[in-house]
């Protein structure tokens, strides 16, 4: 039993170095984007929701690239919905246009999940949602969500160096 104690905390130590690691590290760069987003006039929210998607799809640069194709997607089809329902305003009415382009934009990234590069659908809304928080600005939420992406392997990748620089610090403790 004494083992499985100490196995047990161990466990919850460890736990909770990286709980540490993660958080200091995502601190500092939240604080370098948001300040980095508002001098560079970036969407500062559709750069946290890239971050955020990329974590969901996995990290490293394979959640880069699962997360950003389908996020950039779902900008796409986003816009394309919006200027749809522009057009059929006219005919439709405002409510009624924007509920058709909502349709039809949600069936696109739902059917694009047969597409192996574009089938992360919880990061294609996600992106489309990026496209709405930005004010349907197509360029800024792209170039945001791209700087996102990137924001979370940096921070997955300055987590692991504060992870190493911590067990070292443990080490140096045990040995005195």
């Amino acid at each position: 039993v004494f083992f499985v104690k100490d196995y047990i905390y161990t466990k919850e130590v460890d736990n909770m170095r990286k709980i540490i690691a993660v958080a200091i590290s995502s601190a500092f760069i939240a604080v370098i984007w948001t300040f980095g987003s508002y001098l560079l006039g970036l969407s500062t929210v559709a750069g946290f929701l890239a971050w955020s998607s990329f974590f969901v799809a996995g990290g490293e640069i394979k959640g880069v690239k699962k997360a950003l194709i389908a996020n950039l997607s779902g900008i796409f089809w986003g816009a394309l919905s919006g200027k749809l329902s522009l057009i059929l305003t006219a005919y439709v009415g405002e409510r009624n246009a924007f509920t058709l382009g909502n349709g039809l934009g949600t069936a696109a990234i739902c059917l694009q999940s047969k597409i192996g590069l574009v089938s992360f659908i919880p990061a294609g809304f996600i992106g489309w949602s990026a496209l709405i928080a930005s004010g349907m600005n197509f360029k800024i939420t792209a170039i945001s969500m791209t700087c996102g992406s990137f924001l979370g392997l940096a921070s997955e990748k300055l987590t692991d160096l504060i992870l190493i620089r911590i067990n070292c610090k443990n080490d140096e403790v045990r040995q005195n």
